[in-house]
């Protein structure tokens, strides 16, 4: 008996009906990028002009839509994982999605909302280090990780201490 790699041997048999109806439910599971897309496609072995046939049908029946994802990961980003605007841009670039639709993902990001999160975070992280003789440096540092401008994250620190 021999053996062969499963997504392999499976992915080689898909139909391009089957790898539309696959990639279909992958885009409505949760919102994706075109980068995203062209890479699950390649994954599961279409060749380049199926690729590029189940790509255009997919765009044009809307499953996927760079402003729409910009949008959701801008959002979604700063709500549940805390991050600032420098760590949101960078992934999006990282998921080539074009410096104009980062700048309007990143205005749906209100101001005030936005310099509100600064200064919880660095409320939190000064609890979490009290005592300690660098309590600020590492505060300002956690922050400036997840994504904050440091200009901003200082200015914030110095009205609180």
């Amino acid at each position: 008996m021999f053996s062969k790699n499963k997504f392999t041997q499976h992915s080689a048999e898909l139909s391009p009906d089957e790898l539309l109806s696959k990639l279909e439910h992958y885009c409505a599971y949760r919102e994706r990028c075109p980068q995203e897309v062209r890479t699950k496609i390649a994954a599961l072995g279409a060749g380049p002009s199926v690729a590029q046939q189940v790509f255009e049908a997919l765009k044009a029946d809307n499953f996927f839509d760079e402003q729409r994802f910009a949008f959701a990961y801008a959002s979604g980003k700063f709500r549940n994982n805390n991050w600032g605007k420098v760590r949101i841009r960078q992934e999006l670039r990282m998921r080539d999605i074009s410096p104009e639709m980062i700048e309007m993902a990143l205005e749906v990001i209100e101001m005030e909302a936005y310099h509100a999160l600064v200064l919880k975070l660095l409320e939190k992280k000064l609890a979490q280090y009290a005592g300690d003789a660098k309590a600020r440096e590492k505060s300002a540092a956690s922050l400036i990780r997840s994504g904050f401008e440091s200009s901003l994250v200082f200015k914030k620190l110095n009205k609180i201490a």
